[in-house]
C-alpha cells in the first residue's frame, strides 16, 4: 500500500494512470494536491461530483506564487452530473494536452436511478477511455472509499487498470476550526 504523503515528482511527466484513494472527504489534502499539480503544469479537471475547490485553490495558489492569474489560466474544468455525462466527457477528450485529474470518479456511478448493469457498462467504458488517454498524457483518478455494496466491485475494476494506486494518509490529517473573527 503506497500512502500519499507528497505528490510524486514525476506525476506530470509520466504517461500513466494513477488511482488515488481517500478514506474520507480529504478536501484539504485534495486541494493541496490540485495546487501542486497546477503549479507544475496546466491541468484539466473533470469533477464527477459537485465539489470543486475554486476559492480554496485560489487561496493556496496565492500562497505559493505571485503569478496567480497565469497559473489559474492553465486550469480547465468540466463537470459531470451523471455517469453518462462522465462517459461523454472522457470520450471527447483529445489524446494530447494537459494532465487530466478526475475528482470523485465513482460519485455518479452510485446513482440508484441508473440500473446496476448500466452503471457497470459505463464504468468499463470510462475505464477504456482513461486507459486510452493515459497512453498519451498523465491521468489521475481520485475516488473515495464508500460503505456501499457496489464499492468493492467498482474499486476492483479501477485497480486493474491503474498503473499505480496511492492512498491519502489520513493519520496526519488534522481538523482545525477557523477563527470566528
Amino acid at each position: 500500500m503506497n500512502t500519499l504523503l507528497q505528490l510524486p515528482a514525476d506525476i506530470i511527466l509520466s504517461r500513466r494512470l494513477f488511482l488515488i484513494v481517500t478514506a474520507n472527504r480529504e478536501r484539504g489534502k485534495l486541494t493541496e494536491l490540485i495546487t501542486g499539480l497546477i503549479l507544475r503544469s496546466p491541468l484539466f479537471i473533470v469533477a464527477a461530483s459537485e465539489w470543486l475547490p475554486a476559492f480554496e485553490l485560489t487561496r493556496m495558489v496565492r500562497k505559493k506564487t505571485r503569478q496567480i492569474k497565469q497559473t489559474l489560466n492553465g486550469l480547465r474544468t468540466a463537470r459531470s452530473s451523471t455517469c453518462y455525462r462522465l462517459l461523454d466527457i472522457l470520450a471527447s477528450l483529445p489524446l494530447n494536452g494537459e494532465p487530466i485529474l478526475v475528482l470523485d470518479f465513482l460519485h455518479t456511478l452510485y446513482d440508484p436511478d441508473v440500473p446496476l448493469p448500466d452503471r457497470f457498462r459505463v464504468l468499463r467504458e470510462c475505464c477504456k477511455h482513461l486507459q486510452r488517454l493515459a497512453l498519451h498524457r498523465p491521468v489521475i483518478v481520485i475516488m473515495q472509499e464508500m460503505p456501499v455494496e457496489e464499492y468493492e466491485k467498482f474499486y476492483s475494476i479501477l485497480c486493474t487498470i491503474a498503473d499505480e494506486t496511492l492512498f491519502i494518509d489520513t493519520e496526519s490529517e488534522q481538523v482545525s476550526q477557523p477563527a470566528l473573527l
